[in-house]
């Protein structure tokens, strides 16, 4: 079955001649309306920075230091007296793990934190670990600084900002 085609006559097509020459006349219309794109909004503003966000210093002006010390006339030896009272600390709170005695394990373990602008510390990552649940124990060690009182914050500029700290604790069997 073939279906019925709607054919066109010619008188229904016309052809119109629209060849242009250099002698061709061009009218151009007066009350032209050209859209014109607007430019595109700017970005938005980029999100407010959190304070976990905010950029971790390695060198800052005033690096952080251990709590105590405040009595101490000038920064270097506040500084000196707060790695004093830091060295007295970890000697006074290490819990020397049993598998690392019974296997004569000893070193250092070195571990890295950041002091936040408050204070408090976060982000406790062992770079080198001797075995034995040292690393574990420097861990717990640097996570119950948390406990007492805060760390004095590193200083950029005057501001307190995020400082990397790179601490190690040295594990040393002694024999009596």
């Amino acid at each position: 079955e073939v279906p019925e085609e709607l054919v066109l006559e010619e008188d229904e097509i016309e052809f119109v001649d629209q060849s242009v020459d250099a002698e061709t006349a061009i009218e151009i219309p007066v009350n032209v309306e050209v859209a014109v794109a607007a430019p595109p909004p700017p970005p938005p503003p980029p999100p407010p920075i959190e304070e976990n966000m905010k950029e971790i210093f390695v060198v800052v002006e005033e690096m952080p230091r251990f709590p105590g010390c405040e009595d101490e006339p000038d920064k270097v030896t506040k500084k000196a007296c707060a790695d004093k009272a830091l060295m007295q600390y970890l000697a006074d709170n290490v819990r020397y793990p049993i598998n690392a005695i019974e296997n004569g394990i000893q070193g250092s373990v070195i571990a890295q934190f950041v002091v936040e602008t408050d204070g408090r510390i976060t982000d406790i990552n062992i770079i080198r670990d001797i075995g034995g649940g040292c690393g574990d124990e420097a861990r717990r060690l640097i996570d119950s600084m948390n406990k007492g009182h805060k760390w004095h914050p590193g200083k950029q500029r005057g501001k307190p900002v995020r400082v990397m700290f790179t601490l190690p604790v040295r594990f040393k069997l002694q024999y009596n």
